[in-house]
C-alpha cells in the first residue's frame, strides 16, 4: 500500500505513449499496455519490452507514433487501399515495423496483387507471382548459408576457405604446443643432468674419505686410516 501514491503519480487516467526513464541507462520510448508493482510493460512499436519497476527513474508523459497510428487506423475505412497503404509507407518511416506489417497486410486483403505492399511484406515476383522471399531465392537456384542467400558454387567455397582456416588455426595450435612441450622436456632433462652432477660430486666426495692418508715422522710412510691398533711386546721376565 506504500507504493500506491507512486503509482497513482506514474499511471494518472488512461495509459498514453510515455518515456520511461531509466536509473542511469538512458531512455525507452513507447507506450506502456500494463503496469504492477513490479513492472512495466512498453510497447516499443516492434515488439513489447516488460522493465522492472526498481530500474525505472521516472516516466514523462509524451505522445508516440504508436498513438498517432492508432488515430489515423480509426479514420480509415476497411476498404480503403490507398488509405491503408499510405499508412504502412508512414509507419514505416516511423521505425513501427509491426504496425506498418499490419497496414500493409490489409492492403493486399483488399488488394492481393499491390505491387508496394506485397514487396513491403518480404514478397518477389517470380514467373507471374508473388511468392516468400525464400522461395524466390530456392527457385533460383540459391541456398542459405550462415544466414545469407547465395549460389551453391559460393557456399562451397566458403566452407572450403573456412575449412582450410580452421585446418592453420589447428597447424599453429598443434605447433604452439609441440614448442611448449619441447621446453618443458627440456627443462626436465637439464633438472635431471643438475642432479645426476651433484649425485656424482656427491659420490665422489664419500670416496675420497675412505683413500690412505700419508704421516710425517722421521720419515715419510704410508698407513691407513685409522692407523692399526699398536700392540705392546710381552714382558720380559728377569729373575
Amino acid at each position: 500500500m506504500r507504493r500506491l501514491p507512486i503509482l497513482l503519480l506514474l499511471l494518472p487516467g488512461p495509459l498514453f505513449a510515455d518515456e520511461v526513464f531509466l536509473k542511469g541507462a538512458g531512455s525507452i520510448s513507447g507506450r506502456i499496455v500494463e503496469q504492477t508493482e513490479t513492472m512495466v510493460t512498453v510497447d516499443i512499436g516492434g515488439g513489447v519490452m516488460g522493465v522492472p519497476l526498481s530500474k525505472v527513474e521516472r516516466i514523462v508523459k509524451a505522445r508516440s507514433p504508436l498513438d498517432d497510428f492508432d488515430d489515423r487506423a480509426a479514420k480509415l475505412g476497411h476498404q480503403d487501399t490507398a488509405g491503408w497503404r499510405e499508412l504502412g509507407r508512414w509507419a514505416s518511416q516511423q521505425g513501427l515495423t509491426t504496425q506498418s506489417r499490419q497496414a500493409y497486410e490489409k492492403v493486399i486483403a483488399l488488394s492481393p496483387d499491390d505491387a508496394e505492399a506485397r514487396e513491403a511484406l518480404g514478397f518477389v515476383r517470380l514467373d507471374g507471382r508473388w511468392v516468400t522471399e525464400e522461395e524466390g531465392y530456392r527457385a533460383k537456384g540459391y541456398v542459405k548459408y550462415e544466414g545469407e542467400w547465395m549460389t551453391a558454387a559460393e557456399a562451397n567455397m566458403r566452407q572450403q576457405n573456412e575449412a582450410a582456416e580452421h585446418a592453420r588455426q589447428d597447424a599453429e595450435q598443434r605447433a604452439r604446443e609441440a614448442e611448449t612441450q619441447k621446453m618443458v622436456e627440456d627443462n626436465r632433462t637439464a633438472k635431471a643432468a643438475e642432479r645426476a652432477a651433484e649425485e656424482k660430486a656427491k659420490a665422489d666426495r664419500e670416496a675420497r674419505w675412505g683413500q690412505p692418508v700419508y704421516w710425517g715422522s722421521w720419515g715419510y710412510g704410508v698407513t691407513g686410516w685409522p692407523s692399526p691398533p699398536v700392540v705392546n711386546p710381552a714382558p720380559i721376565y728377569t729373575p
